[in-house]
């Protein structure tokens, strides 16, 4: 048996890892984040991930936010959104899976592909083919990955990190052992800390000592099947097959509002509800998303919670469309004179807007044709302000004012600095009505 193959490629395995992917998804959806030190788990008290520049400052994961703030107060720590994190997993899957299907969703920021036999599909070489998709990746996602080439995934996964962030490393088999000769053992993937010391006691520090022993000593030491499979792959072999199973659960888009005092006003808590729906199909569209279903609740005074789920006709991120079909059965949640305190609307069965199907009744065609609408009025909310153009349902609620927040209002012309990403452009329009 050859410690290494004489072709370069028996198969041909790509592992895609996103570069501080929950920190690089804060910054691709706030452009002010970009190449500023950010850091996700505000809603926790420690770090939970950590931009590229983030990292530069010598912080790490799990770190204090207290501590994070006394030693880099110029860090901007953001609250965690692992909806919008699972989203761009799925995106991150279906472009991969463009090129291949046999993709295995390792987790929320990894993946492999296998591209074994595509050179002539794409008339490239099994690097440009890896590159392409990297390439399309990054230009689709906002973030950069590192990415690696291998025969075989525990070399991949090598390869993957070799040049990080945002390098490429092609690993073919021949080479195998130049990229092993100064790993330590315990960075291989598969390799625990137990493992690891039951290495070091049989001699055994670097990945290549372990890659050149032979089968007599594996078995003379009992070394269990995972790890076998583990030395076999990094002798340039191929031992792990790749799980292809599609995970088409990446948890909901969900928006909820709590308003004082309570009411027992039907128009006012129906009001509350649309500036919901406003916001999680902005959010959906955001993301590239629809949804194909949704619920809604109310929740009394008494914090007593009364819940309806619908399914929609077609997958739709339209607000409107949404609170049509909220109004139309929203009576089977309101009871008359009892007081409500909260409203919330839950985006359910996610898809990408590329991915909706067509009916027989031309419902999703009218759908496609109002999201230059929708788009538009994404953009003017994004350049004047989250709430410059609303749906008329929505107005009770926007132009609600709290008690406390009345009393503690500031005045037109007085400063109010806010941290970078709690700041919002506004603007002075009239309202314009209902967008048809």
């Amino acid at each position: 048996m050859q410690p290494f193959s004489i072709r370069s490629y028996p198969r041909a395995i790509l592992h895609f890892d996103g570069d501080s992917f929950f920190a690089s998804v804060e910054q691709a959806m706030n452009h002010r984040l970009r190449g500023k030190p950010v850091v996700t788990g505000g809603e926790r008290g420690a770090a939970t991930a950590l931009s590229i520049e983030a990292k530069r400052l010598g912080l790490t994961r799990g770190m204090p936010m207290k501590q994070i703030r006394e030693l880099c107060p110029e860090v901007i720590v953001v609250k965690s959104d692992y909806t919008a994190y699972s989203i761009y997993a799925r995106r991150m899957y279906a472009i991969v899976r463009r090129y291949t299907p046999m993709v295995e969703e390792y987790s929320i920021d990894e993946c492999f592909a296998d591209i074994t036999g595509l050179r002539g599909m794409y008339h490239r070489s099994y690097a440009q083919i890896g590159e392409m998709i990297k390439r399309e990746l990054e230009e689709s996602l906002g973030i950069t990955f590192g990415v690696g080439l291998a025969p075989n995934k525990v070399v991949a996964k090598i390869a993957s990190k070799h040049r990080k962030p945002g390098g490429f490393t092609a690993i073919p088999a021949k080479e195998v052992h130049t990229f092993l000769q100064n790993m330590p053992i315990g960075q291989v993937w598969g390799v625990g800390y137990s493992m690891q010391m039951a290495l070091h006691k049989l001699g055994v520090t670097t990945a290549l000592q372990f890659a050149t022993k032979d089968e007599q000593w594996l078995r003379a030491n009992k070394i269990a099947k995972p790890y076998r499979e583990i030395w076999w792959e990094l002798r340039g072999g191929f031992a792990k097959e790749l799980s292809l199973t599609h995970n088409d659960d990446i948890g909901s888009i969900i928006k909820t509002r709590t308003f004082a005092p309570p009411t027992r006003e039907r128009a006012f808590v129906l009001s509350q509800l649309s500036k919901n729906i406003e916001s999680a199909c902005a959010k959906a569209r955001g993301h590239h998303m629809r949804p194909r279903a949704v619920s809604f609740f109310l929740k009394t005074q008494d914090f007593i919670y009364r819940t309806c789920e619908l399914d929609l006709s077609v997958a739709t991120n339209d607000p409107a469309v949404i609170l049509r079909l909220v109004e139309a059965h929203f009576d089977r949640v309101f009871v008359p004179n009892i007081l409500y305190r909260t409203t919330g609307i839950t985006l359910r069965n996610l898809v990408e807007e590329g991915a909706a199907t067509l009916d027989l009744f031309g419902e999703a065609q009218v759908v496609n044709e109002r999201q230059p609408i929708l788009t538009a009025v994404d953009s003017l909310n994004k350049k004047y302000g989250k709430e410059t153009v609303i749906l008329a349902a929505s107005l009770k609620a926007v132009n609600h004012l709290e008690p406390n927040k009345q009393r503690n209002m500031t005045t037109r012309t007085s400063k109010v600095h806010l941290p970078l990403e709690q700041r919002k452009k506004t603007i002075d329009l009239p309202y314009l009505g209902r967008v048809r």
